[in-house]
């Protein structure tokens, strides 16, 4: 038995680092679920709105992410391996980003149309965000890992369902987009969510790691 066993064994895990993960993944679907609601909205004054709720989301993230780091450093026992925690949350902080990123084009790009298909990848996104919010919170529950393994399932369906949607989009955009500038705009938007997709997945690989080390 080495010595951050015997550790774990005698002194109580801690559990202010659980309240702070819920934290950070609360922040990661209202921000999926402001960008999903701009493709719900025509008027640039709401849009603006939403704009404006992605970046303070984000910027209340970062303080989460580097709140939980800080106590990473002066906690004596981590619920589980301090390398897993620091993936876990780097990877969540960087779905966040994905959409906060993915925003940032859009409100720059201004592109002339927003085809309605975005809007269902823009819900295959909420919809894994979901799924680690529920996962995330059931990590209090270590010793019953059944619910977390299958929010990853999900989110791996999703993932696959996400990637034949790409696939799809970006092969209608390439036959009907005639202007290449629009072209230019609407790739990228397509590749940025493709990239949210594989971020979200990326997540749930981290919190299978953390399923498989404690079982």
């Amino acid at each position: 038995m080495n010595i951050s066993e015997l550790l774990k064994k005698l002194v109580p895990v801690d559990q202010k680092f659980f309240p702070m993960f819920e934290h950070l993944s609360d922040l990661l679907h209202q921000v999926s679920m402001a960008q999903y609601q701009i493709f719900e909205h025509d008027d640039p004054t709401k849009q603006k709105d939403l704009f404006k709720v992605i970046s303070d989301v984000e910027e209340k993230a970062d303080q989460v992410v580097e709140e939980i780091f800080n106590q990473l450093d002066k906690s004596f026992v981590p619920p589980f391996d301090r390398e897993d925690i620091h993936h876990l949350v780097t990877s969540i902080d960087a779905v966040v980003d994905q959409i906060h990123g993915i925003s940032k084009r859009i409100q720059q790009y201004r592109p002339k149309d927003i085809p309605a298909e975005y809007r269902a990848f823009s819900k295959l996104i909420v919809k894994g965000t979901e799924q680690i919010d529920a996962a995330i919170h059931e990590l209090r529950s270590l010793k019953k890992p059944g619910k977390i393994l299958k929010a990853c399932k999900r989110i791996q369906e999703l993932e696959r369902e996400a990637d034949g949607m790409y696939h799809t989009l970006i092969s209608d955009l390439f036959r009907k987009e005639k202007d290449s500038t629009e072209l230019i705009k609407q790739k990228e938007i397509l590749e940025n969510f493709e990239r949210m997709a594989d971020a979200i997945k990326g997540v749930s690989d981290h919190l299978k790691t953390i399923i498989l080390k404690i079982s």
